[in-house]
């Protein structure tokens, strides 16, 4: 897997698809292609621009096999996910694999909290690096788990309700496994970027769901209610706010179309009297992630800390000193 992923099946490209691929990286695995190897679409194929050539040269000395550091990925449903679609030679791929990564936070520095991350891509992609492992190692250095999720995308799946299915699921495999990650059941939030924060509306603002306690599954017995939520740079016009999480909302001015939906959702919610805090910058593009060193943009990821702890949704610890992975 790619710091942004691609369907491997997909032929058409959104906007922000083209940023991501600029920017993949061997995070969750290395490749094993050559650098003049031809695939369908996307910088494997077709012409290339200088920066895409080198990356591909780089790469095609890479040994094959996992990346230290980045765990395997945990299935939601082993036996097959439901809705999954094999390509034309019956073969069901990774992308018809719906599945946790999972960075619990250490056992001398938990706070017992955790988030499922749900990492953008515009539904064609997921940005499995800058919003997803980062966003992890981020809360692990703060003591909260960080639970990275591969949901099922276009144009494979494109509509909605299968990668709904699959963060109602991811929540709740989370809470079912509360005790195996040293997670409190009841301090299990989402935090989304872009479309991941669009497919966190559909999960926890407009589709939350209680366990039914008669399933023959034991983790569709639990909720999968998330008990607070980050939506960053994206979400959905909540139906019924009243049932919605308490919400921390990052945005900029400049990145108007995203801004919208989060105006509303903050509207939404104050009407409702649900917790919500909200940070818009003036200045910064769309996809801006952590901004590690902008003097500005930078700082949402800990005033989110913050938030969560003035809450009372994680216990106040000093962070852990970075290492390399």
């Amino acid at each position: 897997m790619t710091k942004c992923e691609t369907n491997p099946r997909m032929k058409a490209r959104h906007s922000r698809t083209a940023f991501c691929l600029t920017m993949i990286s061997l995070v969750l695995g290395r490749a094993t292609w050559a650098a003049d190897d031809e695939a369908p679409g996307g910088i494997l194929g077709g012409a290339k621009n200088p920066g895409q050539a080198a990356y591909l040269e780089q790469i095609s000395h890479s040994p094959a096999g996992p990346v230290p550091g980045i765990p395997e990925p945990i299935l939601l449903w082993p036996a097959g996910a439901p809705g999954a679609v094999p390509d034309a030679a019956g073969v069901f791929t990774d992308e018809d694999k719906p599945a946790l990564y999972a960075f619990p936070a250490a056992a001398g520095h938990n706070t017992g909290a955790a988030f499922l991350v749900l990492p953008g891509g515009a539904f064609t992609n997921r940005c499995m690096d800058n919003e997803g492992v980062q966003i992890a190692r981020f809360l692990n250095r703060n003591g909260i788990g960080g639970f990275v999720l591969r949901y099922r995308i276009g144009p494979n799946y494109p509509g909605r309700s299968i990668s709904t299915m699959d963060g109602l699921r991811a929540m709740r495999y989370l809470r079912a496994h509360a005790a195996d990650y040293g997670i409190s059941p009841d301090r299990i939030g989402a935090i989304g970027f872009s479309a991941g924060a669009e497919l966190q509306g559909d999960v926890f603002y407009n589709s939350p769901t209680d366990g039914d306690p008669a399933a023959a599954d034991p983790i569709d017995r639990v909720s999968a209610r998330a008990n607070f939520s980050a939506l960053i740079y994206g979400g959905r016009n909540p139906r019924n706010p009243a049932v919605a999480p308490p919400t921390f909302l990052f945005n900029t001015i400049e990145d108007s179309g995203h801004l919208n939906v989060e105006v509303a959702v903050l509207n939404a919610l104050r009407g409702a009297g649900v917790p919500v805090e909200a940070h818009f910058y003036q200045v910064g593009p769309h996809g801006t992630s952590m901004s590690p060193g902008d003097p500005e943009l930078g700082q949402w990821p800990g005033l989110m800390i913050a938030w969560l702890q003035a809450g009372g949704f994680v216990a106040k610890l000093p962070p852990a000193p970075y290492k390399e992975p």
